[in-house]
């Protein structure tokens, strides 16, 4: 018997997903989110609109998975409440660690050869797989040892 899981995590997941990978791929460019009442804007220039990012009317699931994301360390940077901004967003090295890309001058290289989880996320983020995107979010948040 399986459980269906909540629409509150399947939105968790998918958030991350979009988040991580696009500070995977924009590193070491800082990013900038901007959550309006409808949608979420990115872009690596505060002084610039963005692009939208991600889908529409989930936007109070952003803030609170970046909110998480935050709190447990996998991103740094800082959150405006008032203005529905997080400004200067990045991965941290245990964001890094958890992709399985930690760049050489920070980390010394993942032991086996593997395709990133990264690069996994992306992948999973464009094709909207469910599955896949709820794996690798189980992936990232399984302690490694």
């Amino acid at each position: 018997m399986s459980l269906d899981v909540p629409a509150g995590v399947q939105a968790f997941n998918f958030w991350t997903i979009l988040v991580m990978a696009r500070l995977w791929e924009e590193f070491p460019r800082r990013q900038h989110f901007f959550a309006r009442p409808s949608v979420v804007m990115v872009t690596s220039d505060s002084t610039l609109a963005g692009e939208k990012f991600g889908p529409e009317g989930q936007v109070q699931l952003f803030k609170d998975t970046m909110d998480w994301l935050l709190d447990e360390g996998f991103l740094r940077g800082s959150a405006h409440a008032a203005a529905s901004t997080y400004a200067d967003i990045s991965l941290t090295t245990r964001g890094f660690t958890v992709l399985n890309e930690v760049p050489h001058s920070i980390g010394s290289p993942p032991a086996t050869p593997q395709k990133p989880l990264g690069a996994l996320m992306r992948e999973a983020g464009v094709s909207h797989g469910v599955g896949a995107i709820a794996a690798l979010v189980q992936t990232m948040l399984t302690p490694h040892h």
